[in-house]
């Protein structure tokens, strides 16, 4: 049986909301629903228990939609300093989830931020997310080494967190 392809449609609905180009791109397989991965991943309370560096994480609702919804800000301190501000532009329930991080989080390794979450229901059980990251080079070479560097400890380590935590079933 051929493999099926995932991360598409969340390919797709970040090329809708950014020309940024594609950074950063990592998946995994976890055992939660759809329902329950999604719920878990979008809660800006649980961030610390599974995104690398984190320590205490917060949603600022003041110019949300709904708690956590479109409009919330993601606060992410590493220790007591305050390492990111990402403000959530996007949510599908169940499907997407989008946020930017400002130039300012991001200390001139990139800018015009967007990632993107997208989770597919796998064939064999479980959900399967995608997590991407556009943006653009910050304009030193340095930077844009450690950047890259970065991106991908934060979302290759928080994909394989979410993993450890909810682990497959091997058969």
């Amino acid at each position: 049986m051929k493999e099926p392809l995932f991360g598409q449609a969340t390919k797709a609905r970040g090329a809708q909301l950014t020309s940024s180009p594609i950074q950063v791109e990592v998946q995994g397989r976890v055992s939660l629903s759809l329902e329950e991965a999604f719920g878990y991943v979008t809660d800006a309370n649980k961030l610390a228990e599974w995104l690398p560096m984190a320590t205490r994480t917060s949603s600022i609702d003041t110019n949300a939609e709904t708690p956590g919804g479109v409009g919330s800000v993601r606060s992410i301190n590493f220790g007591s300093v305050p390492l990111a501000r990402e403000r959530v532009v996007a949510i599908e329930p169940f499907a997407i989830y989008a946020y930017t991080a400002n130039d300012a989080s991001l200390r001139g390794m990139y800018t015009d931020h967007l990632s993107v979450i997208g989770f597919e229901p796998h064939p064999e059980g479980g959900t399967v997310i995608t997590w991407l990251a556009f943006a653009k080079p910050g304009k030193s070479w340095l930077m844009r080494y450690i950047g890259l560097r970065s991106f991908r400890s934060v979302l290759g380590g928080g994909i394989a967190n979410l993993e450890k935590r909810f682990p497959i079933a091997r058969r």
